[in-house]
């Protein structure tokens, strides 16, 4: 007697069962084969064990939705995406996309603050400068890679060898940039 089972509808028309189990004369004709196979072809248990394999895995483990192009199929152990890489290679190109974006807005938000803390202060000291002309030459207060506090627990962030802190007073934003001494120089 054959057991059946019942499998979860995967988009075709109608739902359908599938019958997992192999009967005594296909095994008998399986095995038939793969013992002509070996004596034509010379493989080993290994190559037959492997090609066997990737079969199974199409037909065995649970049922799971990808995760990129959301089709059904059976799974084993973690797998997230389908059979075949380019689900998974499109959602890696996605991720690296995503991580590229946010580097190049890193990147440019360093370099106008550098090039802005350059000309305001190309010598060692320090100055103050009103906060919204700052983001007028296109400064910006989250672009820094470094932070220093001072014994005061004035927290300066830090840009190339340039230092930065935002001070208030009264209704007003101030920038202090600050270099402690150019190198090169």
């Amino acid at each position: 007697m054959k057991k059946e089972y019942k499998k979860y509808d995967i988009g075709l028309s109608k739902p359908h069962k599938v019958d997992f189990s192999i009967s005594k004369e296909r095994r008998k004709e399986k095995k038939e084969n793969t013992m002509s196979k070996n004596s034509n072809e010379g493989s080993t248990s290994t190559q037959k064990k492997s090609a066997s394999a990737g079969r199974r895995q199409q037909t065995t483990g649970k049922v799971v939705m990808c995760s990129y192009c959301g089709k059904v199929f059976f799974a084993k152990g973690t797998r997230r995406y389908c059979y075949g890489d380019e689900c998974q290679k499109a959602e890696k190109r996605y991720r690296q996309s995503i991580v590229d974006g946010l580097a190049a807005e890193v990147k440019k938000g360093l370099y106008a603050n550098f090039k802005l803390f350059r000309e305001v202060l190309p010598n060692a000291g320090e100055v103050r400068m009103d906060y919204d002309k700052a983001l007028k030459y296109g400064f910006d207060e989250h672009a820094y890679y470094g932070t220093y506090i001072n014994p005061n627990k004035d927290i300066w962030r830090i840009v190339g060898e340039y230092y930065f802190t935002i001070s208030h007073q009264d209704d007003e934003r101030f920038l202090h940039i600050l270099i402690l001494k150019k190198h090169g120089i």
